[in-house]
């Protein structure tokens, strides 16, 4: 039962169903029009020769007298049989005069209220008569033909009637032929424009179930199956490339907190043999509580940097001096870079104001600062520089460290990523995350200019 529902639901049968339902509902009203049309086009020729009738009795009146009239109405009777048409004649008062066969019309009575309202100057008038034990309709036209003179006469609709009954039969035969033929190449149809929607299904299938390299094939089944196909192909290298980047995400986080966790089991080795002193025991309890705080600061970060990216973090938005900030920052780091030999310098105009959160802000600059620092040689410059620039606020800071490379460039603010000669520098790979992830969250923009050997130029742009 369930999979005769599913196959109901599927867009191919409702497809098909529509399909089905168009051609029904266009076929269907073409073939009443074109009945009713038909029956219309052929109650008004036998009005019209009905009419034309009683003109000619009345002309054949005129010319050969009342025995031309009564010779013609029997070879009329003669031609059509006296069951499918008869004749009378009457005076004003409705009495007959001369009548064909009525045996088979007795429902062909005299209409004595028509007669008499039938003026000498009325116009034929036609009536529609049925009988019990008759099949078909009969039509009657009463009309003057002479003075006191009056002929009724009426004629089968079994031609007609029959002709109708033939259409319909033919359109029944038609009818279901066609219904058929929708219903097939509607599936058909359907089918061929969802072949491509089922390649995705089975792609996506294989990809669920871990075949990460399956792709959609470019195939010529219309530009919205090739635009589908595009997208999703897009999509798939977007998940490989995430899922490429948490394995080297996790590759690195497992590096950076093996040391950590190690350096914590060798001390706590140390403090269970039997040897160790109380000297020994503060010592390795510091240096636990060191690696503690450095495994701390790792997951601290990277809870940050997801929930700024996130949009998650609920930062208190104010009115920031970032010019003051900037100020603050280049004079905490002064000690740092006097003791490695690093001139620090600054370019800031005052004034500079942002909406944003300070703290974040302090950790965006402090970063930066600190990256600076860490890679430039003794001898070098850091330069800080705060500027307005129509409604932003643009941020630097340069340095004439080592650089980075063109192939690291493109992944310097991803979490946990470490060029190769950071490697030998503390740190875990998320200051620059954390960076991307605070400037994003106030609006802005950050992009670097590097190249290995001759430095690198972070710049930060915020709304005023």
């Amino acid at each position: 039962m369930s999979s005769r529902n599913s196959k109901q639901r599927t867009l191919a049968s409702r497809l098909t169903i529509w399909n089905a339902a168009i051609y029904i509902v266009f076929f269907g009203s073409a073939f009443l029009l074109f009945y009713l049309s038909i029956g219309n086009i052929l109650h008004n020729l036998l009005d019209e020769d009905m009419v034309e009738d009683i003109t000619d009795f009345r002309m054949l009146l005129e010319e050969d007298g009342f025995s031309g009239v009564t010779t013609e109405i029997e070879r009329e009777i003669y031609a059509d049989g006296p069951e499918n048409s008869f004749f009378r004649v009457m005076d004003e008062d409705g009495n007959t005069v001369f009548s064909s066969d009525l045996s088979a019309w007795d429902e062909a009575v005299v209409d004595t209220v028509l007669l008499e309202q039938f003026a000498e100057d009325s116009e034929p008038v036609l009536v529609t008569i049925a009988a019990p034990d008759r099949d078909y309709d009969a039509r009657v036209v009463y009309g003057w033909i002479g003075p006191d003179m009056i002929m009724q006469t009426g004629e089968s609709m079994e031609e007609i009637q029959e002709l109708l009954t033939l259409l319909s039969t033919i359109f029944a035969f038609t009818f279901a032929v066609v219904v058929v033929f929708a219903s097939i190449t509607g599936w058909l149809l359907a089918r061929r424009a969802l072949r491509g929607v089922e390649e995705v299904s089975r792609v996506a299938v294989d990809v669920a179930n871990g075949t990460l390299d399956r792709r959609m094939l470019a195939k010529t089944e219309g530009a919205e199956i090739e635009r589908l196909a595009s997208t999703f192909n897009t999509m798939l290298d977007r998940i490989d490339t995430l899922m490429s980047g948490m394995r080297e995400m996790t590759d690195n986080v497992a590096h950076d907190m093996r040391s950590p966790l190690a350096r914590i089991r060798a001390n706590s080795e140390m403090v269970l043999s039997d040897t160790t002193t109380i000297d020994e025991f503060r010592a390795s309890a510091a240096d636990t509580i060191e690696e503690c705080d450095r495994l701390m600061h790792m997951i601290n970060t990277t809870l940050d940097v997801a929930e700024a990216e996130a949009g998650a973090a609920r930062l208190s938005m104010e009115s920031i001096d970032l010019s003051r900030v900037a100020e603050d920052a280049c004079e905490l780091f002064g000690p740092i870079a006097e003791d490695k030999g690093i001139s620090l310098s600054s370019s800031i105009e005052p004034g500079c104001h942002v909406r944003g959160n300070l703290q974040m802000l302090q950790r965006m600059l402090a970063n930066l600062l600190d990256n600076a620092l860490k890679y430039s040689e003794r001898n070098s410059r850091v330069t800080v520089g705060v500027n307005a620039r129509d409604n932003t606020v643009l941020v630097s800071v340069r340095d004439e460290g080592t650089g980075i490379s063109q192939q690291d460039l493109k992944k310097i603010f991803d979490r946990y990523f470490r060029c190769d000669e950071s490697r030998s520098k503390s740190g875990c790979g998320l200051g620059l995350s954390l960076v991307r992830a605070v400037t994003m969250a106030h609006g802005g923009s950050i992009d670097v200019v590097s190249a290995a050997g001759t430095g690198s130029e972070f710049r930060i742009t915020l709304p005023a």
